[in-house]
C-alpha cells in the first residue's frame, strides 16, 4: 500500500479530476483569448497558469497519497478483523513490521513524481487545445488518458529501478 498503490491510486483519480480540469481551464482560456492576453502584456503564460499548477500538484499528491495510504490500511484492518478474525494489536504489529521507512519514501517520491506529470500532461493538452468548445472536451479526454498511460509507465520504470538496484 504504501510503496504502490497508495500513490497510484491518487495520482489516477487526479488525473482524471485535475488533469482534465488544467486541460479545461487552460483550454478555455485559449478559446476566450486570455492566453494572447497575457503574452500582450508581456506575462509568460508557463510561468503565470503553468507553473504554480506543477508546484501545487507536486507538493499536494504526498499528502493525498499518505491519506491513500492510511486509510487503505484502517481497510485493510477493518477487513482482517471482521473476516478473518485477526486481533487488532496482531495486525497492527504485522504491518509495523512489513513496513519500513522505504517504503513511505518511494511511495512518496512517486507521489511527487505522479503530481508533477498530471500538471504537465494537463496544462499541455489545455495550451495546445484548438479554440472551440469540442476541442477543448478532447483536450481534456486526452489529457486524462495520457496521464493514466504515462503514470503506469512511470511506476513501471520505478518499480524495476527500485528492484534491480534492491531498495
Amino acid at each position: 500500500m504504501a510503496r504502490e498503490m497508495g500513490a497510484m491510486m491518487t495520482a489516477i483519480l487526479m488525473s482524471g479530476r485535475t488533469g482534465a480540469a488544467f486541460a479545461a481551464n487552460i483550454g478555455t482560456m485559449q478559446v476566450n483569448d486570455e492566453i494572447s492576453a497575457l503574452q500582450t502584456l508581456g506575462i509568460s503564460p508557463m510561468e503565470f497558469l503553468v507553473l504554480p499548477r506543477i508546484v501545487a500538484l507536486a507538493l499536494m499528491m504526498p499528502l493525498l497519497a499518505i491519506f491513500a495510504n492510511v486509510v487503505g490500511m484502517a481497510g485493510g484492518l477493518l477487513i482482517a478483523v471482521a473476516t478473518l478474525d485477526i486481533a487488532p494489536i496482531a495486525y497492527y504489529h504485522q504491518l509495523s513490521g512489513a513496513l519500513s521507512l522505504t517504503d513511505w519514501a518511494i511511495g512518496l517520491t512517486k507521489a511527487a513524481i505522479f503530481g508533477v506529470i498530471v500538471a504537465i500532461v494537463g496544462c499541455w493538452r489545455g495550451m495546445r487545445s484548438a479554440r472551440s468548445a469540442a476541442a477543448v472536451g478532447d483536450a481534456a479526454t486526452s489529457a486524462v488518458v495520457l496521464g493514466i498511460v504515462l503514470i503506469i509507465a512511470v511506476d513501471a520504470i520505478a518499480t524495476v529501478v527500485c528492484n534491480t538496484l534492491g531498495i
